[in-house]
């Protein structure tokens, strides 16, 4: 091929493998395949992979993911959610932020501009899909020698599981996303102008995941001679894994036959286990499954 027809070739007009509508040079992905992906279905996926990762098949199989969490969440999640978008975006400039629905064991990457924009399908990421998270603060040099630096960015880095290459940091409990492996950026803040309202809100951020993932359960109040929710939540198990030694023991017994009421007890008592296991993350685990399992 000649130096004029890989320019030809670059600039010319293709074919959406999705929608089949035309899609030119600057409205255009190229996925695997040596097929394109235009602007309005790129709209479809998830804006945190690279579509040139997936064949079209793969793709199909992605946009269907997507819209299985957005019928979750309109369908599922939204109808009993109390909280608004000014809830998680309090600052008009601010950028994006993370919306927590603890009931359900999931969250949402709040975006400004998009949420305003019903056509674009809500994505959903589970608790148990997030193997880290940290704030993150960028600056650049001053535009006038010897002035400190400058405020660029602010807002928190996500590693979901499968963004991992070394398994054992991986929490118990943890389960990977299907389809995002590269580490998520989500700014808060992209002005010095907000800067302080943005670093307030990750903190907050910061914490609830911390709660979530029970950072300083082992942790006493102050003056109280209790257990700490980790004891608790160990000793909980330790107790479910006796009991359900013993129901295994009556069980045999009688001839092997379960009772529902047996069935159900045994059940928690796995839970408790589970719970204590993976230091709390199982609880999350439920509430995302039985949400999940509300849309056919």
């Amino acid at each position: 091929m000649g130096f004029f027809d890989f320019f030809k070739n670059m600039f010319k007009k293709q074919t959406c493998a999705f929608c089949g509508g035309e899609c030119g040079v600057m409205s255009r992905t190229k996925i695997k395949g040596d097929e394109y992906i235009c602007s309005t279905c790129d709209d479809m996926c998830s804006r945190f992979i690279r579509k040139g990762r997936f064949t079209k098949d793969e793709l199909l199989g992605h946009m269907e993911y997507m819209k299985r969490c957005d019928r979750i969440y309109k369908e599922v999640i939204e109808p009993n959610d109390k909280s608004t978008i000014n809830d998680i975006l309090p600052h008009p400039t601010k950028v994006e932020g993370i919306h927590f629905f603890d009931d359900y064991g999931m969250f949402r990457i709040c975006h400004a501009s998009r949420d305003r924009k019903p056509e674009y399908p809500v994505e959903l990421f589970r608790y148990d899909q997030v193997a880290g998270y940290e704030p993150y603060l960028e600056e650049r040099e001053a535009s006038e020698p010897g002035k400190p630096m400058e405020f660029r960015e602010c807002g928190l880095k996500l590693t979901l599981v499968g963004g991992l290459d070394v398994p054992n940091e991986i929490r118990k409990g943890a389960t990977g996303h299907p389809y995002i492996t590269d580490p998520i950026k989500v700014p808060y803040a992209k002005s010095a102008y907000d800067k302080e309202n943005a670093m307030h809100e990750l903190e907050r951020t910061v914490i609830h995941f911390d709660n979530i993932f029970g950072v300083h359960d082992d942790r006493t109040a102050l003056f109280s001679f209790g257990m700490s929710k980790k004891e608790k939540r160990d000793l909980m198990g330790a107790v479910g894994f006796a009991k359900t030694a013993m129901e295994a023991v009556k069980v045999a017994k009688a001839g092997g036959e379960m009772s529902e009421e047996q069935i159900a007890q045994v059940q928690k008592n796995m839970d408790a286990i589970n719970d204590a296991q993976t230091g709390g993350l199982s609880v999350y685990t439920r509430r995302a499954d039985e949400a999940e399992a509300k849309i056919k």
